[in-house]
């Protein structure tokens, strides 16, 4: 069954949000494009191949880094955002866009017509919008699911006394109940 058709939103709806994904990710992406150009001209200056692999890299944790917060954003899904996961969603929709985005090469290298450019740039917004939602899929953080940063593990706390709520081993007064915490 297609997504739309389990979404509460009708079609129309959820179109204009891959065209409203699709478009922010392109004019976010170009402007942080230029920013990485520069840091990766530097990077190739300094160590040729090394370079080129940091730079590729920096580009993944952009992209992916990019879709997730637009999907938090516009579809209201949490995200994961831990390193391996921003590298692995960049990479994956790095590939993704180039693939999808041959056709539009090809016209435009054949018939290079603003008009034809212009409807294509709108046509590929709807459709870059469809596959970055997509790929963002793959890296929904699931219910009870945290990242390791930031994540306390379960042995720094004890149950209160009094009120039975998780509060931190160290604590000599529940923060919830204000009772007193016997040694």
């Amino acid at each position: 069954m297609y997504e739309w058709a389990k979404m509460k939103d009708p079609l129309w709806k959820v179109a204009a949000k891959y065209l409203l994904h699709g478009s922010l990710f392109l004019i976010l992406y170009f402007a942080l494009v230029f920013l990485w150009a520069f840091f990766f001209v530097a990077l190739l200056l300094i160590g040729s191949f090394i370079g080129l692999i940091i730079g590729l890299i920096a580009l993944f944790f952009v992209m992916g880094g990019l879709n997730s917060f637009l999907t938090d954003l516009i579809w209201s899904v949490p995200m994961r955002t831990g390193w391996k996961s921003l590298l692995a969603h960049g990479a994956v929709l790095f590939v993704s866009l180039l693939v999808v985005n041959v056709p539009h090469l090809i016209v435009d290298l054949f018939v290079p017509d603003l008009l034809v450019a212009m409807a294509f740039i709108v046509l590929y917004a709807l459709v870059d919008g469809f596959v970055a939602r997509k790929v963002a899929n793959w890296w929904i953080k699931q219910p009870g699911e945290q990242e390791m940063v930031g994540a306390t593990p379960k042995s720094f706390f004890k149950q209160c006394v009094k009120c039975g709520q998780e509060i931190p081993i160290a604590s000599e007064t529940c923060p919830f109940c204000g009772s007193e915490q016997t040694k």
